[in-house]
């Protein structure tokens, strides 16, 4: 089985989000992001498979839960 170094991070909120990418990237993660659910399967489309997606419940335009 593979090392998989792929993390997808949707969420809302800038602050968090980069931060979040930031720490990831520091410890040797290829680190993608989205601002919501929407933009987050759209990402999902096009990269390749992730090991972890963190995921914010409650954004706008389209929920974790959606």
């Amino acid at each position: 089985m593979g090392v998989c170094k792929c993390i997808v991070v949707i969420e809302d909120d800038e602050g968090i989000r980069d931060l979040l990418r930031e720490v990831l990237e520091m410890e040797g993660y290829h680190v993608e992001t989205a601002e919501n659910g929407r933009a987050g399967v759209q990402l999902l489309e096009r990269v390749e498979k992730p090991c972890l997606i963190l995921l914010d419940l409650m954004m706008p335009v389209m929920n974790g839960w959606e």
